[in-house]
């Protein structure tokens, strides 16, 4: 074989065999972060937050092919004896500085993050030898990551626990807020990398966009594809594109071209380990003879930024959701926008406005709000904490605890008058962390309109 080709085949394979190394160490960072993650969770919040809440334990119930919310968090799965239904995670805390863990029915993926494991069977006796005063479950109204038990679930547990221990059973609900929402380091460090992973690539993604040539669907499965590279997906089912919220030629819509003079607006999310983002970045596409944006959205986008720091300065740990947004709302008046809260008799989010509640002052930038809490897979009513929006009224009276991680979304309606419209209607996102310093961004937030030339 001739020499050039040997060489060409041997470094082939180098290549290969470097890449799938690569991959495997990467798969293998992953791992250890989540159960270092876990470890530091279990140790550093979960004391505080079966304490805070009056409960001695707290029973996890899990069963076989029903995906849990909180699988990620603890790293466990049923056993593999066909005769076990259940599997009990028990946190039991024993007035010691360690919360004793233990698993009955089940495997963790790491067996040294738990104390006790057992069987299914062993689960009657396992809580008499504690005889815990208050027990929380996995049960809850409004709380979907709190209500993975199901009805049988239930009745099988209630049946095994037998009735002295029944009727001690509360809702886990708030334990799991607090648990989720008081972020150890390492969390803040995983979510701000899923944050700077997701802002590369739109504004690559934007970047590529070539007018009156590339499609939406273009571009939406070119994202998917450097996902896929990176080993993540989105939490959308299918691939994502900017759309346009003004366009002086049509709509946007999936598989149609982009055009010169769209205001585009792209929200979406990337799930990495046990985090999913949420934001937005906005573009506008220079139409020709154009070499900036035009005064009218320049203003608009301006006020934009202003909101954004009226909001920033007046969110503040310790006070309720609800508290923040009252507050929020009278510096937004003070400072000469209008504020407009969404209607809380519906759950459309800011489609829960009413009808024209946006022209009420038509001389003011008018701001709604919803900063709505966001980290973990899965955002705004799936996730855990405290929002601050009308339209969520069951997450108002929960308190922003220190490192909050949330969801700083709200829009701006603003007179364009080149445009000859009322008031356009600009969403603004980005993800960030609130401290007892304030509000921290976790990453480069959307600053300035970007632009497409």
């Amino acid at each position: 074989m001739n020499k050039k080709w040997i060489s060409l085949a041997f470094f082939s394979v180098l290549i290969l065999v470097q890449g799938f190394y690569t991959l495997a160490q990467e798969a293998r960072a992953r791992y250890e972060m989540m159960n270092l993650i876990r470890n530091e969770k279990f140790d550093l919040v979960l004391p505080g937050a079966m304490r805070e809440n009056n409960v001695d334990m707290w029973i996890h119930v899990i069963r076989r092919g029903d995906p849990d919310p909180l699988a990620l968090d603890f790293g466990v799965r049923m056993g593999g004896y066909i005769d076990q239904t259940l599997c009990f995670i028990i946190f039991t805390d024993l007035g010691e500085d360690r919360i004793e863990r233990a698993v009955l029915g089940g495997r963790s993926e790491n067996r040294e993050l738990y104390d006790i494991f057992g069987s299914e069977g062993d689960l009657p006796q396992f809580v008499a030898d504690r005889d815990p005063k208050r027990i929380a479950v996995n049960m809850s109204e409004w709380l979907v990551v709190a209500d993975g038990l199901s009805h049988t679930g239930y009745v099988k547990l209630v049946e095994m626990l037998g009735d002295k221990y029944a009727k001690r059973l509360v809702s886990a609900e708030n334990v799991i807020t607090d648990f989720r929402v008081r972020r150890v380091q390492t969390e803040i460090l995983a979510f701000a990398k899923a944050c700077e992973i997701q802002r590369q690539i739109m504004e690559a993604a934007y970047r590529r966009i070539i007018p009156e040539v590339t499609t939406r669907e273009e571009i939406g499965w070119w994202v998917q594809d450097q996902l896929l590279a990176k080993g993540l997906s989105t939490l959308s089912s299918g691939p994502s594109a900017p759309s346009a919220i003004h366009s002086e030629v049509s709509r946007t819509q999936r598989g149609n071209v982009y055009h010169r003079g769209d205001l585009l607006t792209w929200d979406w999310g990337v799930r990495y380990l046990n985090f999913g983002t949420d934001y937005k970045r906005n573009a506008y596409i220079l139409k020709d003879g154009e070499s900036d944006i035009p005064d009218g959205l320049q203003h608009a986008w301006n006020q934009g930024m202003k909101a954004r720091e009226i909001i920033r300065k007046n969110f503040k740990v310790g006070r309720t959701a609800g508290e923040n947004l009252k507050i929020i709302g009278r510096a937004f008046d003070e400072a000469g926008f209008g504020y407009i809260p969404n209607d809380p008799t519906t759950d459309g989010g800011f489609a829960g406005l009413k009808a024209g509640d946006h022209l009420k002052h038509p001389d003011k930038t008018e701001v709604s709000v919803d900063c709505h809490c966001v980290g973990n897979t899965g955002n705004s009513q799936i996730a855990v904490g405290p929002s601050m929006a009308p339209f969520r009224p069951r997450r108002a009276h929960q308190k922003v605890q220190q490192n909050n991680l949330f969801a700083f979304e709200y829009v701006c309606y603003t007179a364009v008058p080149e445009w000859g419209k009322e008031k356009l209607r600009i969403n603004f996102e980005d993800n960030a962390i609130v401290t007892e310093k304030g509000v921290e961004f976790l990453y480069p937030p959307n600053k300035r309109i970007i632009l497409i030339r």
